[in-house]
């Protein structure tokens, strides 16, 4: 199945919480939209790998997407290596989006920049036929990097007033990893009490940026090409 926006996570939530009103966006306007769990996020503090799978399911199901894997790459072991590059490479080339979506190379967690510097250079070696994978080369026009823990002067801000609501359903979805009154786990950079306000404070940052009640940020490395002046800034 192809889709026409891919985007690739290190572990199930990153995506949601990055960038899921985009996605939402997306496919609302008829696009189809997918996510590439790279982790099954085994080192997670909270929560287990069984439930984490089932809390993918149903955030899936909310964000309405055509297809939804994991690689199954070890947790805190996401190298940019031969063998993990092969695996990226095919979901290109099995997808074949016009569009990436992976994370900004500049992050406080480490799995997060690994992702991003995986995803970047995969996307050059799926356009090269000599690397043979059993599909035909394919390489994405355009990766456009979300932000997660840092921001750093984005290329631009989508509006996601419309979606913001379904976007927190999503994110809500992976409720093991968030605040939980009764929880006897350890507390984590997302489960503190605040975090959901933190969240919606972001999105009203960027959404104030752009003259909206909320945004999300992206960046892209490359200058944007601009045919009619008139409908982009009119």
């Amino acid at each position: 199945m192809k889709v026409h926006l891919l985007a690739f996570g290190a572990h199930p939530d990153d995506v949601e919480l990055s960038c899921g009103g985009t996605i939402l966006k997306m496919v609302k306007f008829g696009y189809k939209a997918g996510i590439i769990d790279l982790t099954e996020a085994e080192l997670s503090t909270r929560g287990t790998v069984e439930r984490r799978r089932m809390e993918t399911g149903k955030s899936s199901k909310i964000l309405d997407l055509s297809i939804r894997e994991n690689l199954q790459i070890s947790d805190g072991q996401i190298e940019n290596n031969h063998i993990n590059r092969l695996k990226v490479v095919n979901c290109i080339r099995k997808y074949q989006p016009e569009i990436i979506l992976a994370p900004y190379y500049e992050d406080r967690h480490p799995d997060h920049v690994h992702t991003s510097n995986l995803i970047s250079e995969s996307n050059f070696y799926s356009g090269l036929s000599k690397i043979e994978t059993g599909t035909n080369p394919y390489r994405a026009k355009n990766i456009i990097y979300y932000y997660q823990h840092l921001v750093d002067n984005p290329s631009f801000v989508v509006d996601i007033t419309d979606e913001f609501e379904k976007k927190m359903e999503a994110v809500k979805a992976f409720e093991s990893q968030f605040y939980n009154p009764e929880s006897d786990e350890p507390e984590t950079f997302i489960s503190q009490k605040q975090f959901f306000d933190s969240l919606k404070t972001r999105g009203q940052y960027f959404g104030y940026q752009i003259g909206v009640e909320y945004g999300e940020p992206f960046f892209v490395k490359s200058i944007i090409k601009i045919t009619n002046l008139y409908e982009i800034f009119s």
